[in-house]
């Protein structure tokens, strides 16, 4: 993994989810990839794990591959980017109902979607080929870790918040956001590497 991103596969945490996720967290990582390509893969999830998981600070991108279905759709559903391989089928049975109902747009979601049908919905971001869904994952990361730490994680916020709000009442909360960012320490680190045209050094402050 390049800097600032931290592979989780799901297939191996065992339980462990946001122990894994939080260790994670503590090593300067920025943005996760959680690998479910391998098989069906899945994990223990309790109710109260899905709050914690919509609300983790750092970017989550889910790479999918195969059959997604039962906690490791709970996992996918609740992840901020998902990526999937050709061929991959998610079932829409989740615990995450109203988040996913949001995500595609329909109050009853078919009983299962094709990796195209998924991409056609909005619901994952790209389809790549067998076999090429983590590089794609790990090359969105990649931008994703190069920005402001704090920009992205209020970023995240917003839309976690924002989902379940009205257009107008998500734009003031955004804009908000939006404000609060202009007082960081960051958001003039980067006003002065555009200036100097060099690469920002952003300290997360």
């Amino acid at each position: 993994m390049g800097t600032g991103v931290a592979l989780v596969r799901l297939a191996e945490v065992e339980g462990r989810l946001f122990e894994v996720l939080e260790h994670a967290r503590g090593e300067g990582t920025q943005v996760i990839i959680i690998d479910g390509t391998a098989g069906t893969a899945s994990c223990a999830l309790e109710d109260g794990d899905l709050w914690r998981l919509e609300r983790f600070p750092l970017p989550i991108i889910f790479a999918a591959g195969n059959s997604v279905r039962g906690s490791a759709l709970d996992v996918a559903v609740l992840a901020d980017i998902r990526i999937c391989e050709a061929g991959t089928l998610f079932s829409t049975d989740t615990r995450a109902t109203d988040r996913l109902a949001v995500l595609l747009r329909e109050k009853k979601p078919p009983v299962e979607l094709t990796a195209e049908s998924a991409w056609q919905a909005g619901f994952v971001s790209e389809v790549t080929v067998a076999g090429a869904c983590l590089a794609a994952a790990e090359r969105i990361a990649a931008v994703i870790a190069s920005r402001g730490p704090v920009a992205t994680r209020l970023a995240k916020e917003s839309v976690w918040r924002g989902l379940p709000q009205g257009f107008e009442q998500a734009l003031r909360f955004e804009t908000d956001l939006t404000l609060l960012l202009q007082t960081t320490k960051d958001r003039a680190e980067g006003v002065r590497a555009f200036v100097e045209k060099r690469p920002p050094a952003f300290t997360g402050e």
